[in-house]
């Protein structure tokens, strides 16, 4: 909570110009139902950038804005505080000079907590006030060099208690096991990393983390390691610690004063022993926006007047790991409103979302994404989120649903936007159907983005240039595609492991069914035909979305032609 009273919250962000009477009005009565931070509130609304907002704030308290993205903090600053103090008081010392500590919060307003550091310091406390999403990455510099640590902390605990003669499932409730799985936990976070991945192999037990989409191997540990680790997975996510021939699904939570994270465990035997594979899922505070996943204000805008719409269908396309769910996600939560009912039938739920009703595909027990949606129907919901169209079934069913009067959001696989029409219409679909119930179609991919602590321009020489063009002209067929001028890359640096990448961003396609498009679906027409009048009616593709973030200095455009490739 900001330590500023909500008349002065309320005058000040009026008065910086960026938020009106009504949004601010809007934001505070779902602050009060929710029980949340009016300013979270309006950063997902879209009134207001988490960069903007801070510098308002800023302006108020008297201090000045810091972006943590740019700062390599020195390992000797950050042990002025301790992890436990960062994390529980949100905030983290980033530069120190004679005798004065420089410290970044979410609320510099925390008159307390300043004064309790200059006595725990010794130091004169300068505040600093930054964004929480960069607070909370920057946390993770605490973790950063727990790797190195792994193997004697490992060791030395597992020798021991073998040497007490302890069984695995013993093992895997003591302290050791507890704390070797936590560290690995905590390092993955810190690193940004979506999975983990344990394997064993035939004189090692390798550890692997997926960081911005790529596999990276983190540590080998001792083998005799591996059945205690999986025991201790397997009792936390209520699993049968002695069932090795089967594979087997669950999910836990883990929990730290900083954030709290979703972990869907996934286990298959493997030849040498089973692997594991945890899904990591942050619960932070707040969803991104749309603008942060990275549709452009073109997109934006579509995107926008088709989830106003009462009823419809919108259909978010893509292959496995190009962030449908999350986009859809995203979605919800911008249109989850106490005046609503909103229910999902999904495989599996990924996030928790407060107040909307989400089911749990089972097919041990027929419960099926058409049984499901069936069911939802009867609960008199306004908007539905079906996990995956999979079948003409339950394609009959959404298309059913969004007739009826709701709004039905869903994913389908298909590479781009327009071969979504055709995919449904060869399920089964009518096409008379089809063009009355879709409202728009977004097509997805996931690109790195370029580290912001190490980024340079670069510029092509004329073989690179004639690759370049012979590689677009591939993609784009016989549309003409502007090429940026402008090409940036990241160097590599400590604050990316010497990737040159840090995160990733969507690239887009947004497909609106307009008048004319709508005639032509119920024409039975091919793709092409779909796409040439996607494109009349002035849809960006995909690379033309991704070379604007290329000129913009977002990504690289080996990363746009990496992802776009068939």
């Amino acid at each position: 909570m900001l330590h500023i009273p909500h008349d002065e919250l309320k005058k000040t962000l009026l008065s910086s110009g960026f938020i009106d009477e009504k949004a601010y009005e809007k934001a505070a009565s779902e602050a009060e139902k929710t029980d949340r931070e009016i300013t979270n509130i309006l950063v997902e609304h879209g009134n207001v950038s988490e960069e903007y907002l801070a510098e308002i704030l800023a302006d108020y308290f008297g201090v000045k804005f810091v972006s943590l993205k740019k700062i390599t903090i020195p390992d000797e600053v950050l042990k002025e505080v301790t992890e436990e103090i960062a994390k529980s008081r949100k905030l983290i010392p980033f530069e120190e000079s004679e005798g004065k500590l420089k410290i970044a919060m979410e609320d510099p307003g925390d008159l307390n907590t300043i004064d309790f550091l200059k006595k725990e310091t010794g130091k004169q406390i300068i505040p600093y006030i930054t964004t929480a999403t960069d607070l909370r990455e920057a946390l993770g510099t605490y973790k950063k060099s727990i790797a190195s640590d792994f193997t004697k902390i490992i060791s030395e605990n597992v020798q021991k208690s073998k040497a007490q003669g302890k069984d695995i499932e013993q093992m895997a409730k003591d302290l050791p096991v507890i704390n070797i799985l936590n560290t690995i936990i905590e390092y993955a976070i810190s690193q940004r990393a979506s999975d983990i991945h344990m394997e064993r192999l035939p004189k090692e037990f390798l550890v692997r983390f997926r960081i911005d989409g790529q596999l990276r191997d983190i540590i080998t540990l001792p083998t005799n390691v591996h059945p205690a680790v999986i025991a201790r997975i397997k009792i936390l996510s209520d699993l049968k610690i002695d069932e090795h021939r089967l594979p087997q699904d669950g999910r836990f939570r883990y929990e730290t004063e900083s954030h709290s994270t979703a972990v869907r465990v996934s286990i298959i035997p493997a030849f040498y022993g089973e692997k594991i594979v945890l899904r990591l899922l942050e619960e932070s505070e707040r969803f991104l926006t749309l603008e942060e996943l990275g549709l452009s204000q073109k997109n934006l805008k579509l995107v926008d007047a088709a989830i106003k719409q009462p009823h419809g269908m919108i259909l978010s396309t893509g292959p496995t790991g190009s962030g449908k769910t999350t986009s859809l996600y995203t979605i919800l939560h911008i249109l989850n409103r106490p005046e609503v009912n909103i229910s999902t039938i999904e495989d599996p739920i990924e996030y928790d979302i407060k107040c909307v009703n989400q089911i749990q595909v089972n097919p041990k027990i027929n419960l099926t994404f058409a049984d499901g949606l069936r069911s939802l129907l009867r609960q008199d919901p306004d908007i539905l989120m079906v996990g995956e169209i999979r079948d003409k079934e339950t394609a009959d069913m959404a298309i059913h649903s969004a007739l009826t009067g709701h709004l039905v959001l869903s994913t389908l696989h298909t590479n781009d936007a327009p071969g979504a029409i055709p995919r449904l219409v060869d399920m089964g679909v009518e096409p008379f159907l089809l063009a009355s119930t879709l409202n728009l179609i977004v097509a997805q991919r996931l690109v790195r983005k370029i580290c912001k602590a190490c980024v340079v321009s670069i510029t092509l020489g004329e073989e690179e240039k004639t690759r370049l063009a012979s590689a677009v002209k591939a993609l784009s067929g016989s549309r003409e595609v502007r090429i940026p001028n402008k090409f940036y890359k990241g160097n590599g640096c400590k604050e990316c492991g010497g990737s040159g990448f840090k995160g990733r961003i969507g690239i887009f396609e947004v497909l609106e069914i307009t008048p004319a498009m709508q005639t032509l679906i119920s024409s039975h027409i091919s793709e092409d035909k779909v796409k040439i009048q996607a494109l009349k009616d002035g849809m960006v593709t995909m690379v033309e979305d991704g070379f604007s973030k290329v000129e913009a200095g977002e990504t690289t455009l080996e990363e746009i032609l990496r992802v776009t490739r068939e």
